[in-house]
Order: structure tokens, then C-alpha cells, then sequence
């Protein structure tokens, strides 16, 4: 195997969580009376902090921006676990690497304990021996932090790890931790936007991994 460490986004990377991301922003800004965004806007900010997001999409600042934020989390769960659904691959391909002693983590920009409960609820939490969320690090995508945690508590090494991810932001992240990364083309950014965020591998599907791997 080429890499000992995979270092896995979630959003459009594991999962199909478009739509539920898109539902509930769009759920916040009704129940806060804030004019509804538009579904674009959001999709090309999914991957980056909740703040970010919010910051952009409605200029929300200090406790209106804290209040977004929680109303967001009071939110996600129930339409995730309604929407979210695995790529077709995924599971596999991973139940494949972990078998063959590779080291899986999750870095992810979503909260913690959404992420927690819906990699239980996708059955596959068992297969990652790190699961970052957005809580873990102070400094978030693209910056390296949560991709160097990852590896710190996976006693990995970052020449040895690949950075997995369907966004610019996940790119920028792994080569800013000096590691190897991988675009995928099946999530949130175009395959001209990741190719000029120049990764070292781009995939179309979740299982052509297995030929970056060997």
C-alpha cells in the first residue's frame, strides 16, 4: 500500500449531505427571519465552518452569529438522519483498507457530535480510529491543524498520509500539513476547480482509491 494514513473528509467526501446542509441553513435563516439564501451560495460553502458560513451568507456577527449556530445544531440531526446517505463504494472501500491495517480518520468542519452520531447511523464509526470535528482545532480549513491532530493521535506520519476530500478547502488543508492528497470529483466542487487546486490524485469514484493505494 502506498499510504499508511488516510485522512478522510466527510461532507461530499464520504457522504451525500447536500441537501440536509442546504435544509437546515435554509430552516435557521426562516425560523431567525433572516431572508432565505440561495441554494448556490450555500453548496459552494459547504466544507468550511458553520461561522463562515453564516457569516457570509446572512454578515452575522458575535451573539446573532452564536445563535445561528445553535439554532443550526438543534436542527441537523433529525433532517440528517432523514437525508444523508452513504456514496455508493464507500463502505466497502473502507471495510477493505481497515482490514488491510490501514490507519482511517475523519477531519471534518461539521460539529463533533453530528459527526459522531452519523457515522454510527451510516455504520461505519467502527472503521476510524480518529474522528475530528470542528471543536477539535481552533484554526479550521484550510488550515493544517486538524489534519496534523489526525495524525498525532493515529502516530502517523504526514509524508505517509493521503488527505481525501471533494473541496478546494480539503486540498489546501492536506498540502498545507505536507502531505499527499486526493480530490474527489463526485461532491461539492467541479472537477476544474479541484484540478486547479492542484491535488496529486484526482477520483471520480470512492472505490478508485483502491488504485491510488497500490
Amino acid at each position: 500500500m502506498r499510504f499508511e494514513t488516510l485522512i478522510l473528509d466527510f461532507d461530499g467526501t464520504l457522504a451525500d449531505t447536500k441537501n440536509s446542509i442546504i435544509l437546515t441553513v435554509r430552516e435557521t435563516l426562516k425560523y431567525l427571519n433572516l431572508p432565505l439564501a440561495n441554494e448556490e451560495e450555500i453548496k459552494k460553502r459547504i466544507g468550511l465552518p458553520l461561522k463562515t458560513t453564516f457569516q457570509d451568507i446572512a454578515g452575522l456577527e458575535g451573539d446573532n452569529l452564536e445563535n445561528a449556530i445553535k439554532e443550526y445544531r438543534l436542527r441537523y440531526d433529525k433532517i440528517s438522519f432523514e437525508t444523508v446517505t452513504l456514496f455508493p463504494g464507500v463502505r466497502n472501500t473502507l471495510e477493505f483498507f481497515h482490514g488491510k491495517g490501514i490507519k482511517l480518520g475523519v477531519a471534518s468542519s461539521k460539529g463533533k457530535d453530528s459527526l459522531a452520531l452519523l457515522l454510527e447511523h451510516l455504520e461505519i464509526a467502527s472503521l476510524f480510529s480518529f474522528i475530528g470535528g470542528e471543536q477539535d482545532v481552533s484554526n479550521k480549513k484550510p488550515a493544517p491543524d486538524i489534519v496534523n491532530l489526525a495524525i498525532k493521535k493515529l502516530h502517523a506520519t504526514n509524508s505517509k498520509s493521503l488527505v481525501i476530500g471533494d473541496t478546494i478547502y480539503d486540498i489546501q488543508m492536506g498540502r498545507n500539513a505536507g502531505c499527499a492528497t486526493c480530490a474527489v470529483t463526485y461532491g461539492n466542487n467541479t472537477f476544474e476547480e479541484l484540478n486547479n487546486s492542484s491535488p496529486n490524485f484526482i477520483v471520480n469514484e470512492f472505490p478508485e482509491l483502491l488504485n491510488v493505494q497500490t
